[in-house]
């Protein structure tokens, strides 16, 4: 979908549909990928597999990891989790890591009372133990201010984070003008990862975010924004519609 938008298609990792043969490909060129089901995952369904000295690691979220000697076998596993569902093989974009612990930020936009998008969050979504997605809730992880996690995991200078949270925030209002060209939406939670140079890539994007990400002590002030962004939202609506009955 994001591959026609000019803004977004630098932002995109390398993602192909999931078969025998794009996966054996991805896995030789990157070395690690991820496999995900195409309709988004918020963590379901995601494995990680590397492969190294021809043996092939497959890791699923919350169970223990499995090794395979050969592709065949490996993708023989792989199919009996996909089986009857569209998934997609995607370069792993090696994220930056807090105490080895990857972590992703979630960009949060929400129409509000006149229609109109604005961002009305950022925060940083760190792992759990052991874990091969940042889905707070299903890997056990925390979330973090944006600038407490770009201090730790790469010791960028605050004026970079500034600007990195300026690309952020235009990328996310990119990929929301871009969603609302298909289909509107009242909220929208964009996934973008950090690689270990600072660079952003386009992980994913949730048209039902979660409010409770943000319920958290150094995000409480985008919290109590994102609750009342979305009040004010339904009463305008409610208001609009009793006059459209009146």
């Amino acid at each position: 979908m994001f591959q026609k938008n000019a803004h977004c298609r630098p932002y995109l990792p390398h993602t192909k549909v999931l078969s025998a043969s794009t996966l054996r490909e991805m896995l030789s060129t990157y070395g690690s990928v991820y496999v995900k089901p195409v309709a988004g995952s918020r963590g379901r369904g995601v494995m990680r597999i590397a492969s190294r000295d021809d043996l092939y690691q497959l890791h699923i979220e919350n169970h223990p990891e499995k090794t395979f000697a050969s592709f065949t076998r490996l993708f023989r596993a792989v199919s009996a989790i996909t089986a009857g569902k569209r998934y997609i093989v995607q370069r792993d974009a090696q994220l930056a890591r807090i105490k080895g612990r990857p972590f992703d930020v979630r960009v949060m936009l929400q129409k509000n009372e006149h229609g109109a998008y604005q961002c009305t969050g950022i925060c940083a979504k760190v792992a759990g133990p052991h874990s091969a997605v940042t889905n707070v809730a299903r890997s056990r992880g925390y979330v973090l201010a944006l600038e407490t996690a770009l201090d730790r995991a790469l010791g960028m200078p605050t004026d970079r984070q500034e600007e990195l949270r300026k690309e952020l925030v235009a990328l996310g209002f990119a990929a929301a003008r871009h969603m609302e060209s298909y289909q509107s939406y009242a909220e929208i939670g964009l996934d973008v990862g950090i690689d270990k140079t600072g660079k952003l890539h386009f992980l994913e994007i949730n048209t039902g975010p979660s409010h409770a990400l943000f319920h958290h002590k150094e995000t409480a002030a985008m919290y109590k924004t994102i609750q009342q962004v979305a009040r004010n939202r339904r009463r305008a609506f409610k208001r609009r519609r009793a006059l459209r009955t009146a």
